[in-house]
């Protein structure tokens, strides 16, 4: 090869490179890191209006907003094998039933008003952990639950641990949803007794092509997708590919009811199904019609909440 062709092509390729970081880091600081979140939620958000309407303005929603401002929670903590600070609300109640719930990407556990009005309304005691670089959490960036399902197992243990006559449930919302189905493919203790998934996604790779690709050409989404794998397994230790729902309940012992709304084009519900279909574990599905993404409890509260209860009664007395 000539020598000037040569050079040719390692400039090319330095170029490219350049380009690939700059893509990759571009993706991971508005995505991923603490930083982006955070201008992420003080922003016009991820959701449609229509979503965001129903989220925020619905009867229930504004119901759920009431409680948190007049219901007494305390802040509590422990420690995730990263030597890291896992903090978490918690609202009491004399039971021995322990609600651990996960809120969505972009979420926080002081906006989930709806459902700590509901469970605590049931007597249950709730847990609320913020996810990884979601508010007071002190990891700098978010796995999409792939990290963060090992922070769930930790909350487990501090549960079980601290009340051994305990009965935990796991309970997820999209992200949220992700986190504790890969949780459920982990080992635990013995004390967790179910597990409710919420509009969780299949598989991570398959979720960002899928977002991506609605605004983008396919050429150019698999690019980007491919960038800001490569800097995210550089930068967090991170792989988009290892996050799978489906691989993680193929390995579950822990019974589930997976529930999706039907109308829900974000985390297409077409996910929904190669989940159930993967789910080693004892399980149920309720399809929620008119939902669209993590809206759905506010869509049909009563038939949510009469099938949530009834699923817990079932692992719980």
């Amino acid at each position: 090869m000539k020598k000037g062709l040569f050079g040719k092509i390692m400039k090319a390729s330095g170029i490219t490179s350049a380009f690939f970081g700059v893509i990759g880091n571009f993706f991971i600081k508005t995505y991923l890191s603490k930083e982006g979140i955070r201008k992420l939620q003080q922003g016009t958000g991820m959701l449609d209006e229509e979503t965001k309407k129903i989220l925020h303005e619905s009867p229930e929603a504004l119901e759920g907003t009431e409680f948190y401002r007049r219901t007494v929670h305390k802040e509590i903590f422990t420690f995730g094998k990263d030597a890291k600070c896992l903090y978490a609300l918690h609202y009491e109640n004399p039971s021995d039933i322990f609600i651990i719930f996960c809120h969505g990407f972009t979420g926080d556990p002081n906006t989930d008003n709806v459902f700590a009005k509901r469970y605590y309304e049931m007597g249950y005691n709730l847990i609320m952990p913020y996810s990884r670089a979601h508010g007071k959490s002190e990891h700098e960036f978010c796995t999409m639950g792939w990290f963060e399902r090992l922070d769930i197992i930790e909350w487990t243990k501090f549960i079980s641990e601290k009340y051994p006559e305990s009965k935990i449930i796991l309970h997820g919302v999209s992200m949220g949803s992700a986190t504790v189905m890969m949780a459920t493919g982990e080992e635990l203790p013995k004390n967790v007794k179910c597990c409710i998934a919420d509009c969780g996604y299949s598989d991570l790779w398959e979720m960002y092509g899928s977002v991506i690709r609605s605004k983008a050409p396919k050429f150019a989404a698999d690019f980007i997708l491919k960038c800001a794998n490569t800097v995210s397994k550089i930068k967090i230790g991170f792989d988009f590919r290892d996050a799978s729902a489906v691989r993680q309940v193929s390995k579950s012992v822990t019974p589930t009811l997976f529930i999706h709304g039907m109308k829900d084009d974000f985390v297409p519900f077409s996910m929904l199904s190669p989940i159930y279909e993967a789910a080693s574990c004892e399980k149920e599905k309720l399809e929620v019609p008119d939902a669209g993404h993590a809206i759905s409890e506010l869509v049909h509260p009563e038939l949510y909440w009469s099938t949530v209860k009834k699923f817990i009664d079932k692992y719980t007395k």
